[in-house]
């Protein structure tokens, strides 16, 4: 562990989050909150639910959640996201939210806490998955129900290793997609069955895409170059296309609806 506790690949993380806090706090993007409606429609909040949003950013999720729910903490790595969210959440009046700066493989609640965890897009930037989804469901009450939102990388390895190389030249934060299967692998074995899912295909415009991590024009290029190069062959599973110099391609999103297993009690 390297200063203030964290790994080197965290302390990445909250860089590059902190560039994104930057650009969002430009931009304020609320439209996004949409991107939430397959976690409610899975979830089904009720107004008596304590909801804990893990890896929250600027509280895009939990400010969709909040009409909807008792209470929300959203808990994120990056302290410019939390204060970003505490100013959004002060703006514009939503007063069962609170925010704070937390690992999610580390989460400080005790167990049992919450009725609700959700976490979006967020496995592919953690140390070690499957120690960050033991802890969402440590605070996880017995009867509770967990609702997770990742983009998934393809089930053919060489494929997602094209994918991960896309992903890692946009981001260097980014650690690994898993494909739906390691998924499913990891579920069973933190104690955890399905109870349903969405599959959202996620159609993607490049500089849309790229303009939310203010990038700058050498890392565009050879993204875009990547993206490019996948075209014949489909080499990454993103679907791309290029029309009149416009290239899109597509990101495959899974929302899941988890429980704790019966037979563990």
């Amino acid at each position: 562990m390297e200063e203030h506790g964290l790994s080197g690949h965290q302390d990445q993380v909250r860089k590059q989050y902190a560039l994104e806090a930057r650009t969002y706090s430009r931009t304020v993007p609320f439209r996004q909150w949409e991107k939430a409606v397959p976690m409610i429609d899975l979830a089904k909040p009720t107004l008596k639910d304590r909801v804990l949003d893990v890896a929250c950013g600027w509280g895009f999720v939990a400010f969709a959640f909040s009409p909807l729910v008792r209470s929300i903490t959203g808990v994120d790595l990056t302290p410019e996201m939390i204060e970003l969210a505490k100013k959004l959440a002060d703006e514009r009046g939503v007063p069962n939210a609170a925010f704070s700066v937390g690992d999610a493989q580390e989460l400080s609640f005790e167990p049992g806490s919450f009725d609700l965890v959700t976490c979006r897009a967020a496995f592919d930037h953690f140390d070690d998955p499957e120690k960050a989804l033991r802890a969402m469901t440590r605070v996880l009450a017995r009867e509770g129900r967990m609702v997770l939102y990742e983009f998934v990388a393809p089930a053919d390895l060489q494929k997602a290793h094209f994918y991960h190389e896309i992903e890692t030249a946009r981001d260097p934060s980014h650690r690994w997609s898993s494909s739906i299967h390691e998924f499913e692998e990891l579920f069973w074995k933190c104690g955890l069955e399905e109870g349903g899912r969405i599959i959202n295909l996620l159609k993607r415009d490049f500089e849309a895409w790229m303009s939310g991590l203010d990038a700058q024009r050498e890392t565009k290029e050879k993204v875009r170059g990547l993206i490019e190069d996948s075209i014949q062959g489909d080499k990454a599973g993103l679907a791309p296309r290029l029309r009149g110099g416009k290239l899109t391609f597509t990101h495959s999103c899974v929302a899941w609806l988890l429980s704790r297993r019966s037979t563990d009690g």
